[in-house]
């Protein structure tokens, strides 16, 4: 008979062996972990719509700065990926306002700003009657929401607004929104709450 290890060694040996099989298995499945959280970060850009979940959500942004959000909205409820950048916050007058024929009634006590924010589909389906600029918010100093100026189908030719009836994949469009904030206070953030995440909406800070 061939000589054999005692069973002693032999049972050491396959306890090593079990081992060995175990750790490269949990190092293999580790790695197949991290190869496939890393393809999903370099997936989550615009090409899928699930992806963009509102990763600036409850963020604060600087002016100019954009970030991808989920979009659910519309005529159609279709799901898709904007590209929301708040642009800039500027000073508006009244005069502007009224040669629109959309003086408030509140004209002494309040100050109109106009709010620039620019939209880009960078999902995969198109948007029809997307209304974009409806979710776009102004916070004041005191951490008040600010009323928007509700315009209908009027203009205000200082900050045109009129969201376009299709929203193709690709298209790129700037939007202004009227707010009337109240007569010695100051803009303070630019919000914009859509998608999952509503209670936490990215904002731009407003510079001073």
């Amino acid at each position: 008979m061939p000589n054999r290890p005692p069973r002693t060694t032999r049972f050491r040996t396959a306890l090593v062996c079990a081992l060995g099989v175990t750790l490269l298995g949990l190092a293999t499945a580790g790695c197949e972990d991290g190869t496939a959280a890393s393809g999903s970060g370099r997936r989550q850009s615009a090409t899928r719509a699930d992806l963009a979940t509102d990763g600036d959500g409850g963020k604060t942004l600087r002016l100019g700065e954009p970030t991808s959000i989920t979009y659910k909205s519309g005529s159609d409820h279709m799901r898709g990926a904007l590209r929301v950048t708040a642009v800039s916050v500027r000073k508006g007058t009244h005069a502007e306002l009224k040669k629109a024929g959309t003086e408030p009634s509140d004209v002494r006590t309040t100050q109109p700003y106009y709010v620039t924010v620019t939209f880009e589909n960078v999902g995969e389906n198109s948007l029809h009657y997307p209304f974009l600029n409806t979710p776009t918010g102004l916070e004041d100093t005191n951490g008040v929401d600010d009323q928007p100026l509700i315009t209908g189908d009027t203009e205000v030719a200082a900050c045109p607004g009129k969201d376009p009836d299709d929203f193709a994949v690709g298209a790129k469009v700037s939007l202004c929104k009227v707010f009337l904030v109240p007569n010695g206070i100051r803009p303070s953030v630019v919000t914009y709450s859509t998608g999952d995440d509503t209670k936490r909406p990215v904002s731009w800070k407003v510079k001073r």
